[in-house]
């Protein structure tokens, strides 16, 4: 026999639905609130209790209601519906995320509440015993920063790839085409006439420019470091592309060559100065 707390049940969907509510706000960057998120996740709870309470709504009936039904209105509910918050189609990817979610988590809380135990508390898949308490809420937390990490390492790599440009480089005749990353904290300028200075590669430069007429020393510091010079050289001129498209051409621009690769995993050898975005200009204002 198994005995059931209601209270205690209810207090764990609560979290729990909330928890996946906060999870789908994270992934799909949705404007939800704490207390619209909170009246979701107390729905969620409300209809989970009814489950278990009221024995005609198990079953395929219980299941369809609860996973069409009832998770649409705690997605609408939570994150809203029509007008500037979205449509139908909207709502439709907000409730396939919240299934995701709520599968995932579900698997992990299975692998967890494995055991079968006797007496206790019943929570979705199985019992669990008092005494598990503890343990689910370090569950709950573990998830919840876990799968935050994880969002937030996305999302910086997402920004980086945004980020990510190919260069081609043009030197005497000579060509090479590298990847590069357009760098606000770049800032670097040319300290006779202030023109804007991208930083390359040692290894790259040397890929297509063997030797040059002339060479300057450029002054930079660095966080935390004392200031410095890089040598500079101009090259004829470098064209910025994404996919394929022109997107800026940089006529005698100049370069300062960094000894030090500029990323660990090598994704860039160039950084592209702050001062402009490329992609801020349209192919009607390339420089001639």
């Amino acid at each position: 026999m198994v005995r059931i707390y209601l209270d205690v049940y209810f207090a764990v969907n609560f979290a729990l639905d909330y928890l996946i509510l906060f999870l789908v706000k994270r992934l799909l960057c949705l404007p939800g609130r704490f207390l619209r998120m909170s009246a979701a996740a107390g729905a969620g709870a409300v209809w989970a209790c009814l489950v278990l309470v009221l024995p005609g709504l198990g079953g395929w009936l219980g299941l369809i209601i609860t996973w069409f039904l009832v998770g649409g209105a705690m997605v609408a509910l939570a994150f809203g519906i029509g007008g500037e918050n979205g449509g139908l189609r909207e709502l439709g990817v907000r409730l396939a995320v919240f299934w995701m979610v709520g599968a995932g988590l579900g698997g992990l809380l299975g692998l967890w509440n494995s055991q079968d135990f006797t007496n206790g508390y019943f929570f979705g898949m199985g019992p669990f015993p008092l005494k598990s308490l503890p343990a689910l809420c370090l569950w709950v937390a573990g998830a919840y920063f876990g799968v935050s990490a994880c969002l937030r390492l996305l999302q910086r790599q997402g920004r980086a790839r945004h980020s990510l440009y190919q260069v081609k480089l043009c030197y005497k005749g000579a060509t090479k085409t590298v990847n590069a990353l357009w760098d606000t904290g770049n800032q670097l300028y040319e300290p006779y006439s202030h023109q804007p200075v991208h930083v390359i590669t040692s290894e790259a430069c040397r890929q297509f420019c063997g030797t040059v007429n002339r060479i300057i020393y450029i002054p930079f510091r660095t966080v935390g470091a004392e200031y410095g010079l890089m040598p500079g050289i101009r090259i004829d001129f470098m064209e910025v592309e994404r996919d394929g498209r022109l997107l800026w051409r940089y006529e005698r621009p100049w370069l300062a060559i960094s000894k030090n690769p500029l990323s660990a995993a090598c994704r860039y050898e160039m950084l592209l100065h702050g001062e402009e975005h490329p992609l801020k200009k349209d192919l009607e204002g390339l420089r001639e």
